[in-house]
């Protein structure tokens, strides 16, 4: 399968010369960020209003994206849950049945760490890992320091 392509403008920030390329088959980002949806609960909206403004700095945010925020952010609601309900019970539980009790692991163990891998998975989507932000392209300080024009022209 391969590496999901990098975006034209993550592309233009490193420096890269397929940015010119790449960004013809892409529409244009849209530079409106969007509006927080309504039916997030209280903890992933203020997930949402404390990593947009972070996702928004490193330039790889639209307001086509708003949908794929919104489930991070109610995934990390629900990952606060699950680890709540871990802590309050312990990773191990005991189940009565009939004339014995049997100890088991805790089912919200297996809850907290799909939930985990899957923000996991989506913080890296918006650069918001270390390998995600390299992956996006999110180094500006190579970016001003080296703009296309200047990589072409210091080859030449």
């Amino acid at each position: 399968m391969g590496r999901n392509p990098k975006p034209a403008a993550a592309l233009k920030l490193s420096g890269s010369w397929r940015a010119s390329s790449r960004s013809k088959g892409e529409p244009p980002r849209e530079e409106a960020l969007p509006e927080c949806p309504a039916w997030l609960d209280d903890v992933a909206r203020a997930a949402w209003h404390d990593w947009l403004p972070r996702i928004a700095a490193m330039k790889v945010m639209s307001a086509a994206d708003r949908d794929a925020l919104a489930i991070m952010c109610d995934t990390w609601s629900r990952y606060l849950v699950a680890r709540a309900r871990l802590l309050e019970e312990g990773e191990v539980i005991r189940v009565e049945g009939g004339d014995r009790v049997t100890v088991k692991r805790n089912p919200w163990s297996a809850v907290l760490a799909e939930h985990g891998d899957r923000l996991r998975r989506m913080m890296s989507e918006f650069g918001m890992t270390p390998v995600g932000r390299a992956r996006v392209g999110a180094a500006k300080e190579a970016a001003k320091d080296a703009k296309v024009e200047d990589i072409f022209t210091r080859r030449a």
